[in-house]
């Protein structure tokens, strides 16, 4: 299938000019609606299309699930299709447009309000008592994150929030208690503070990743009790006092010798590797797999420290989705359904990959300790944040908020200067995505 651009994939759904509002005026696709179906498919024989993002170390253990799955449902065949997660929000829209859509598919929590303006998946309700979900096996937050002008578009499978990975030999060595990872700021920079006196830098940032150090911007902010955007999704409110400060500390670990300047992501995982650094923030469906295929390493997880007031982490999930189809065979329904409420009851299976899972009884089972780094990254996600319900919102994060965090480490600029800045031209984005997609 060939690539569509961004206009192009507009242009498909019917929508006259690039900045017209996809979810205000839907294809004709938009007239249909799904049969109600039951929560256990014993039909004849049926193939379903299956599309997701897991291309890395995520993808083998998805297909192991899948298989599990048809070994107990042999009526059920499921064919995955994997690819990079551009392509895949590239893509996906164009398909189902084109009448090539998927049966179901996974996407990111931040990505479920535009698919749902773009009306390319299907609003699933009436389907979660087939597949026996209720909101009390989730955390508010995750029960929350798929819902969209009053309607459920997603159902959650993970959670994957930024926890602190520590190496324990690096801070035996400098003299600290590799049992009792710091909890706190003071707690933090006073670990830091010994890991420079003994020659380690403890905290490599990196810098020239926008990705990874945004996302850290993003945790340090909602610790110190800010916000990205204000109630409406219009404005961004980033470069108040609470922004400022969590890049003006950002910047501390920099200026005051905790880090090297101008490293990358992968710079500082391989110096955790090699008992360079000590401490890295991120999320742990990378790094549990990554960090546990080394095997002279001795490293454990917790939740992040406590910058700021309050505790909070950037987290993001999983979610599976119904492609809107051009017309539902009721067959196929009953048989998503059943997957889909299969695999969110046994998502324990999924942990391994990294994340932790989103249902809280799966969460809780005694199983989840028999996955020590998983268990222990299930310790915070009381305190995880995600992005608000905004169509839009992650090409916003990603495009202008992560940018203008990572120059201003590399430059150690003035942080209110660049906040400021990128407040601006997020708030031109924002006022445009309204627009666009029916939210004025």
């Amino acid at each position: 299938m060939r690539s569509l651009t961004r206009r192009a994939v507009l242009r498909a759904l019917g929508v006259a000019g690039a900045t017209a509002a996809v979810a205000g005026c839907a294809p004709t696709i938009g007239t249909a609606r799904m049969p109600q179906v039951a929560g256990t498919y014993d039909g004849p024989p049926v193939t379903l299309r299956f599309w997701n993002g897991l291309t890395g170390g995520d993808g083998p253990v998805m297909r192991t699930l899948i298989e599990e799955f048809t070994a107990a449902h042999p009526n059920v065949r499921i064919d995955m299709y994997a690819l990079p997660w551009p392509d895949f929000y590239q893509k996906f829209p164009a398909a189902v447009v084109s009448g090539l859509a998927p049966d179901l598919a996974l996407m990111h929590n931040f990505q479920v309000a535009t698919s749902a303006a773009r009306n390319v998946i299907m609003p699933v309700d009436e389907v979660l008592g087939a597949v026996g979900l209720a909101e009390a096996d989730y955390l508010p937050v995750v029960w929350g994150s798929g819902v969209y002008r009053g309607q459920r578009w997603s159902l959650p499978l993970d959670m994957w929030p930024d926890s602190l990975f520590y190496n324990r030999r690096v801070l035996e060595k400098a003299g600290l208690d590799p049992d009792a990872p710091p909890v706190d700021r003071a707690g933090y920079e006073a670990a830091l503070d010994t890991l420079a006196s003994s020659g380690v830098r403890g905290h490599w940032l990196p810098a020239i990743d926008p990705q990874g150090v945004g996302r850290g911007f993003d945790s340090l902010l909602w610790q110190l009790g800010g916000t990205h955007y204000d109630d409406a999704g219009r404005s961004a409110t980033w470069a108040g006092p609470e922004g400022v400060e969590a890049l003006a500390w950002q910047q501390s670990l920099v200026r005051q010798g905790w880090s090297p300047n101008d490293v990358s992501g992968s710079d500082a995982n391989v110096a955790f590797k090699n008992d360079q650094n000590a401490f890295l923030w991120g999320g742990p469906g990378a790094l549990i797999n990554d960090l546990g295929q080394v095997e002279s390493l001795d490293w454990d997880v917790s939740p992040l420290p406590r910058i700021g007031t309050q505790r909070a982490a950037f987290s993001g999930s999983h979610q599976f989705v119904v492609a809107r189809q051009q017309s539902f065979d009721a067959d196929r329904l009953a048989a998503v359904v059943t997957f889909l409420g299969w695999i969110l009851e046994n998502s324990l299976g999924w942990a391994s990959a990294g994340p932790v899972p989103a249902r809280l009884p799966v969460l809780q089972s005694p199983e989840l300790q028999d996955l020590p780094a998983q268990a222990h990254v299930a310790q915070g996600v009381e305190h995880i944040r995600f992005y608000p319900l905004v169509p839009g919102i992650a090409e916003v994060q990603t495009t202008i908020l992560y940018p203008a965090v990572g120059d201003a480490l590399l430059s150690l600029g003035d942080p209110r200067a660049a906040l400021e800045t990128a407040a601006a031209q997020a708030s031109f984005l924002l006022t445009e995505n309204a627009e666009k997609y029916g939210e004025a």
